[in-house]
């Protein structure tokens, strides 16, 4: 089952802005560089999802989160607590989205 990309880096962005809230408007141009860059990254793992570790994934996961704490977190208004829970929530909706289309992989 193919994903649609997209629609999940839609539900990336809305799931950031929820648990950023009013900071939202402020921090989402340079978030929504890095969620296309999260994005991309799931499409890197959905393409090699039958050659990879588990070790590999949560490497990718972890840089993929932590990049986007960085973003968040150079901003005055949002914490690193806030920034890590939105990291958190945005990955949620890629593992998601791998998940349902391929639920045999292991490492998920």
């Amino acid at each position: 089952m193919a994903i649609d990309w997209s629609s999940v880096g839609g539900s990336v962005e809305h799931a950031v802005a929820s648990v950023i809230g009013a900071d939202w408007g402020v921090t989402a141009p340079a978030a929504k560089a890095q969620i296309t860059a999260l994005i991309e990254t799931a499409q890197a793992i959905e393409a090699d999802k039958d050659n990879m570790s588990a070790a590999e994934y949560n490497g990718l996961r972890l840089s993929q989160q932590r990049a986007l704490e960085g973003v968040l977190s150079a901003y005055a208004a949002i914490s690193i607590v806030v920034a890590e829970q939105a990291a958190a929530a945005a990955w949620n909706v890629v593992a998601q989205a791998l998940k349902t289309a391929y639920p045999a992989l292991s490492f998920l």
